[in-house]
């Protein structure tokens, strides 16, 4: 008697080890190219951050004075910026927003460019004082890119630029 051993259909359970070196290989390339797209737009992305940072306190500060009827102050030092008014009838300081960091917070660094000053005052009626009649610039950079934040005199931040 003849016996036949049984035929199995070949079937394949899985990949082989050459196919997931291919993918794993193919994906590698692929984010090897995305990569620096990426960081770019990280970087780009905290720099918009950290000026609406600056500028939402330029305007909390002169809020703040018009709110309370009296004198706020905007202060920045190194990479920290904090806004703070005068309250109760001595003239204590309160700190009313910050500090916030800015390295911290949106790996950015801020500097004064042409001696502008690191402490603005906004009195009651909202604007800056000593006035000036000279637009005053902060540099925000994070990495390679770098914006610059304007205020006109009377304290406002001037959104399209640092021209008149």
């Amino acid at each position: 008697m003849v016996y036949f051993a049984p035929h199995w259909p070949s079937r394949r359970l899985g990949f082989s080890l050459v196919e997931v070196l291919m993918v794993v290989v193919i994906l590698g390339l692929m984010m090897a190219m995305a990569l620096p797209r990426i960081t770019e737009m990280k970087s780009q992305s905290s720099l918009r951050a950290a000026r609406q940072g600056l500028s939402a306190l330029f305007a909390t500060a002169r809020a703040a004075a018009v709110q309370k009827g009296k004198v706020a102050t905007l202060t920045m030092s190194g990479t920290t910026a904090s806004v703070s008014v005068l309250s109760g009838l001595q003239g204590q300081p309160i700190t009313i927003m910050g500090p916030v960091r800015f390295d911290q917070q949106f790996g950015a660094s801020l500097a004064a460019l042409s001696s502008a000053p690191l402490s603005i005052r906004y009195d009651a009626r909202g604007l800056v004082t000593p006035s000036s009649v000279a637009i005053t610039r902060y540099l925000l950079s994070v990495g390679t890119y770098s914006d610059t934040v304007c205020v006109n005199g009377v304290g406002l931040v001037m959104l399209k630029g640092c021209e008149l």
